[in-house]
């Protein structure tokens, strides 16, 4: 139930509200006291609470006086405007007007002989600022005209202009509304007065015309701005000219608007055109003409006029603003700033024994001396460090005083003059002290601005060994000792800064190791090292103290050989003989006879070259010719080797445009099978008919292609090109396809042979792809993995040239191939009974392993009869065809095989 209050009930939720608002004034009330008590506290708050009223209140007076002002100067500028406006055209009108009197007078004398042209030229009546006057008779048709119209007469009668002039009670000037001259073709304005003869009777009216624009060309002189305008009344108020508004829209219509209701009688008048539809308001000033019937009017838009005040607005608001942010963000700062005086004063006790316990666990020593060399500060481990007694030490010590007893550094007085003058260079320098035990300490030294210097002291034994260890390690092998690549060009580089570059003497031999690929994939990595440390051992044994031998690369090294008794080139090619030799003696490695050998390229300073690069250059052509030479011998560089590698160079050039041009040929040599005579398969080969060489051997293009990274793209030519070929073939005809080692390694060749296999057309059945065990020295792992899966497209994998390498039956085992291509060498050999034992064994193991076997290189009748005697089936050579055409393969029919075999 409610109670009662007063005689009268009071309901419960007034009487809530009543107690909610008690409880709101009570908090209101105290956040004023705290509030008041936290401004008298704080001066700072207390200034921002009186100046910023005045700041804003200081703003909104500025602004407001400026729009007055420009309100003021705009009304001044539209009058001037609007006073020269009508100067100007009254001047116009005027000129026009007495042109008017002139013709009226002259034609009152002879209306019969009056010619308007002939006057107008002879008076320079119709000049200026008219288009045309003409004369037009009682009967409203054109008498003369300025222009010569020679045409039909024309009726003038129904213009405004000839009707109100003849409607005239007296004789005054009419202007009329603009009109599109039938003669003229222009818009003009019409001036017109009567026309009388000599008695003074009406005869007519005579017309001036103004151009339009020439009344409008005051709007350029106006500078009224942005949405400014002119307008030009008669005195209906209809508009005669006008600018800045569209003159096509309000020309020659009655557009009185305000202009007649301000006007009235009068000739001034100045107000506000407001509240335009889809436009801004405008300041109008209107005269009125005394000596004329035109009325002008002049307009300045509302933004124009407040533009500049409107500028200053935003300045004077950005500047407001930002005194107002400074005035806050200084009270506040400084509220802060007492709050951190507040900290600072309590952490300030705290400091010292801070600064003492990060002395005591600094991990460096630390020392600190005044302007006068005295001690003001250090710790425990910099007097550890240097050996110093802590009783003797105390701070006020000078420097010499401290370091008098000490043997890390001698010459006190001359290290702390050296270390002062320092200073005065630089704000910080660092020094390192040998302490006769070995140890190494480093120091850094730090200017301090009142004087004197700080310094930290390191124990840096353990890291100065690391980084000796680290330079070895830059420039020399860790395998073999030797110097490395960087320190062997640093050597050469000294060796040629010693003397000048054309008196510099000393030979460079580059070495490379024959067979040590075929070792090390063999035996293994850990032999292989062990064998590269032996060959550095011998040729270490070789060289003089003088000379300095380096390892280049993986089975790479290189020897300088410092000048001797001997002529230069005599003691380098005596060396190089001994290398070859000593390096070709057998090696035991791990219990396994290992036999190398060595090739070795000579350059000769200054004959062979002055520069770095120039001499290694020429020391590796030596090395190359070396290498085709047979290997295991050395030769000396020679202009004829630069000339054999520029040649190489233009052939390898010539060789990418033949490819890039698909100008290499593909010929095909055929597989026979000696029973029957039929082609089994074909092989595609590359064939270059060069344009002026003729034709160049494939042993000679096939190197360059592999060393000039161009064999990838080559063999991608040949494989598709055969593949489409051998669509015109028999259809139990397969075609072979060799590949490179670099094929494997440069492309993804399954794509390679799945797209030449899409776009020919071919089974997969009828391709043949040849290989050498050189695909299997580059990457066994990921190229075993390569031909798994072309062999999982269909097609045939064949090891060619087998035999050749001592490893040819362990890629046998390493991967099921189709076919194995006997090497011509046994072929050639067949007539000795060793070489048959091995075939025979070849054949055995092929039978074995389910392989097909193909004779190559068979060149005479007798090694086709003893191959078909050892079972062999299939041969390839001269004696059945050479590489040919596609045009000229043949497909000889098949002999029946005993008929085959008394041939055979």
């Amino acid at each position: 139930m409610p109670e009662r209050a007063c005689g009268r009930a009071v309901p419960r939720e007034v009487e809530a509200e009543t107690v909610d608002a008690g409880v709101c004034s009570v908090i209101f009330a105290r956040s004023v006291r705290k509030a008041t008590k936290t401004i008298l506290r704080n001066a700072p708050l207390q200034i921002a609470l009186f100046f910023l009223p005045l700041l804003w209140i200081g703003y909104f007076a500025i602004t407001s006086s400026e729009r007055t002002d420009a309100v003021a100067q705009a009304r001044s500028h539209g009058n001037s405007v609007a006073e020269l406006f009508e100067e100007n055209t009254e001047r116009i009108f005027e000129r026009v007007d007495q042109s008017l009197l002139v013709v009226r007078a002259l034609y009152a004398q002879d209306p019969l002989t009056f010619r308007l042209k002939f006057w107008s030229d002879k008076a320079r009546i119709a000049t200026g600022d008219v288009v045309q006057f003409s004369l037009i008779g009682l009967d409203g048709y054109m008498v003369d005209t300025t222009t010569g119209y020679s045409g039909a007469p024309l009726y003038i009668g129904d213009r405004e202009h000839f009707i109100n002039v003849m409607a005239l009670a007296d004789d005054r000037l009419y202007v009329g509304k603009p009109v599109l001259g039938r003669a003229s073709h222009k818009w003009t304005i019409q001036l017109a007065r009567k026309l009388f003869d000599l008695a003074g009777n009406p005869a007519g009216v005579v017309v001036g015309s103004i151009s339009v624009d020439v009344v409008g060309r005051f709007y350029g002189t106006a500078k009224l701005g942005d949405g400014g305008t002119l307008v030009l009344r008669n005195a209906n108020y209809v508009v005669l000219a006008a600018r800045g508004v569209d003159q096509g829209a309000v020309l020659g219509q009655r557009t009185s608007n305000r202009v007649e209701g301000e006007l009235r009688d009068g000739f001034y008048a100045q107000y506000w055109n407001e509240n335009r539809p889809n436009r801004s308001d405008r300041l109008i000033t209107a005269r009125r003409s005394r000596a004329f019937p035109l009325i002008f009017t002049v307009g300045i838009s509302e933004q124009e006029i407040y533009s500049r005040s409107d500028f200053r607005q935003k300045i004077y608001l950005g500047g407001v603003l930002l005194l107002t942010f400074i005035i806050l963000t200084a009270t506040f700062f400084r509220w802060r700033r007492q709050q951190a005086l507040d900290r600072a004063q309590r952490e300030l006790r705290d400091f010292a024994s801070k600064f003492e316990d990060a002395l005591r666990n600094l991990p460096q020593g630390l020392s600190m001396f005044d302007g006068s060399d005295r001690l003001i500060a250090f710790n425990r481990q910099w007097l550890e460090l240097y050996g110093l007694v802590p009783e003797e030490i105390r701070i006020g010590m000078d420097f010499r005083e401290i370091f008098a007893k000490q043997t890390a550094v001698l010459d006190v007085e001359a290290y702390l003059v050296d270390l002062k003058n320092r200073l005065v260079q630089s704000e910080h320098i660092s020094n390192t002290v040998q302490f006769p035990d070995g140890r190494v300490a480093y120091i850094s030294y730090g200017r301090r601005e009142g004087g004197g210097w700080v310094a930290t002291h390191e124990d840096i034994t353990q890291r100065k060994a690391s980084e000796d260890r680290i330079e070895r390690l830059a420039h020399y092998d860790s395998l073999t000792g030797l110097s490395n690549r960087n320190l062997f060009k640093e050597r050469i580089d000294k060796a040629l800064a010693r003397s000048p570059p054309q008196e510099a003497s000393f030979g460079v031999l580059l070495l490379d190791l024959d067979k040590f690929k075929a070792v090390n994939d063999a035996l293994g990595h850990q032999c292989g090292d062990a064998l590269l440390k032996q060959v550095a051992g011998r040729i270490t044994a070789q060289i003089r103290d003088v000379d300095i031998a380096a390892r280049i690369g993986g089975d790479e090294f290189a020897v300088i050989v410092a000048p001797g008794r001997a002529a230069m080139q005599d003691g380098a090619a005596s060396l190089a003989a001994r290398l070859v030799q000593a390096i070709a003696e057998p090696y035991h490695i791990e219990g396994h006879p290992v036999v190398i050998g060595c090739s070795i390229g000579l350059a000769l300073v200054p004959e062979h070259g002055t520069r770095v690069d120039e001499i290694l250059r020429n020391a590796d052509l030596a090395l190359y010719k070396s290498k085709n030479a047979g290997r295991s011998c050395f030769h000396i560089y020679s202009a004829q080797l630069k000339a054999e590698a520029d040649q190489r160079n233009v052939l390898e050039i010539e060789l990418r445009e033949a490819i890039w041009r698909e100008e290499i040929e593909v010929f095909y040599q055929p597989v026979i099978e000696l029973g029957t005579g039929r082609v089994k398969s074909v092989e595609a080969l590359a064939r270059w008919h060069h344009a002026t060489r003729g034709a160049i051997s494939p042993a000679e293009f096939i190197p360059v292609a592999e060393s000039g990274g161009l064999i990838v793209e080559l063999g991608n030519q040949v494989l598709i090109r055969a593949c489409r070929d051998a669509m015109t073939m028999p259809s139990d005809v397969k075609v072979a396809v060799n590949l490179s080692a670099l094929q494997f390694a440069g492309t993804n060749l399954v794509d390679t042979v799945t797209s030449a296999l899409a776009q020919s057309g071919l089974p997969e059945a009828r391709l043949e792809l040849e290989i050498t065990e050189s695909v299997f020295l580059a990457d066994t792992q990921e190229n075993l993995k390569t031909l798994q899966r072309l062999k999982g497209l269909g097609v045939s994998i064949a090891l060619d040239d087998f035999g050749v390498g001592y490893s040819s039956l362990s890629y046998l085992t390493a991967f099921p191939f189709n076919k194995v291509k006997i090497d011509k060498t046994f072929i050639d050999r067949i007539d000795r009974c060793e070489t048959v034992a091995v075939l025979k064994s070849i054949m055995q193991l092929a039978k074995t392993l389910k392989l097909s076997i193909v004779a190559e290189g068979v060149e005479t009748s007798e090694q086709v009869g003893r191959l078909h005697s050892l079972g062999i089936p299939l041969g390839q050579g001269f004696f059945f065809s050479k590489p040919v055409p596609l045009a000229d393969l043949s497909w000889p029919s098949p002999v029946p095989r005993r008929k085959r075999q008394n041939a055979a």
